[in-house]
């Protein structure tokens, strides 16, 4: 047919023949080079599957057979990284077998007189097509491990924050109470230990809520109401106002923001002296934007020591996810703590 380019007379068990000399060639290839992609059998025959599909796109590119086209589905590039990552597949592995599969496919094409750019160039986009695809799900099956192991690191934690140093702290302080009521004449100095230990025992307390809280599968509204309702009460009350609908931002960026509203309610209901400490999200096409405010005392930012209440630590956050965070404070009006988190920013 006028425009297309021809194997021989363009037969389709050719052009199946064609693939399969294509695939059996780089199955020996990377064979000589201990490949894992050859040695499991279900991801060995993923690769055929793939090889196949690719080598059908570049047919289809070239004009030779756009029928073929129906073989060529991107869906099994998400597929092939998904399964590669769950069996420990080195991404290495998988670029050097599309190295291979471009020489060996280029010279095969080459030898039937369908040599040269034109060639080149649709062999490396057909490979792309399906590199790009498989690469992004690699990793997103790597983050979700991160996540998880990450998840549990933190839950690991908090257990033993709660289950051990607090218990400690908290059997400490039964035992002072009862060695200073042992006594006649009460030492002031067993007051300010015991002063020192509750306050220690309820940031330890803190500390271990403040781990067992992530976004996980959740939106971070979802989150930040979950966290405010799993707060005790030796604070002052925390309150949650929603504008808007919410919707899901990418994993990294919705943990490191709820991290921030996190500190800054800690903060609030920690330093403030506030009666009321409220928690706005506003759900904006174009941003979210999460303002803590408190009518407690406020502060001066030149009385404040660097890296006091994580304002650096939070500020890095804000800048990691490309958002912006703004304070504004006062010593008689409060405190308001505004993240602003554009929506361009990974959303899903």
């Amino acid at each position: 047919m006028k425009g297309r380019r021809t194997i021989t007379g363009n037969s389709r068990p050719e052009l199946d023949g064609v693939s399969q000399e294509i695939i059996s060639a780089l199955v020996v290839r990377l064979s000589d080079l201990h490949s894992p992609l050859i040695t499991d059998r279900a991801i060995s025959n993923q690769l055929r599957r793939q090889v196949d599909g690719i080598l059908a796109e570049t047919f289809t590119r070239l004009g030779i057979d756009p029928a073929l086209v129906s073989r060529a589905t991107r869906a099994e590039g998400a597929v092939v990284g998904e399964l590669r990552a769950r069996q420990n597949i080195h991404p290495v592995d998988s670029l050097t077998a599309a190295t291979h599969l471009f020489d060996i496919a280029l010279d095969s094409l080459t030898r039937r007189g369908l040599g040269g750019e034109p060639t080149a160039k649709a062999l490396n986009a057909s490979i792309m097509g399906s590199v790009i695809p498989a690469s992004v799900t690699y990793v997103n099956v790597l983050l979700e491990r991160l996540a998880v192991a990450h998840s549990e690191e933190r839950l690991g934690i908090s257990r033993e924050l709660h289950d051990r140093i607090a218990h400690g702290i908290a059997a400490g302080i039964q035992r002072i109470e009862l060695a200073g009521r042992s006594g006649d004449d009460r030492d002031p100095r067993l007051d300010e230990a015991l002063r020192l230990l509750d306050g220690a025992l309820a940031d330890t307390r803190a500390i271990a809520l403040d781990l067992r809280h992530i976004v996980g599968e959740k939106d971070l509204d979802e989150a930040v109401r979950d966290y405010v309702a799993d707060l005790d009460s030796t604070g002052p009350p925390v309150s949650v106002t929603t504008d808007g609908d919410p919707y899901l931002l990418s994993t990294g960026t919705q943990e490191e923001a709820f991290i921030v509203v996190r500190e800054a309610i800690h903060n609030a209901r920690r330093h403030s002296r506030a009666e009321t400490i409220v928690v706005t999200l506003r759900w904006r096409p174009n941003e979210v934007t999460v303002a803590v405010s408190d009518d407690g005392v406020g502060f001066r930012h030149d009385t404040i020591r660097a890296g006091a209440l994580g304002l650096i630590a939070a500020q890095e956050r804000a800048e990691l996810i490309g958002a912006d965070l703004n304070i504004e404070t006062t010593m008689e009006g409060g405190t308001t703590v505004t993240l602003t988190i554009p929506r361009n920013e990974g959303v899903t």
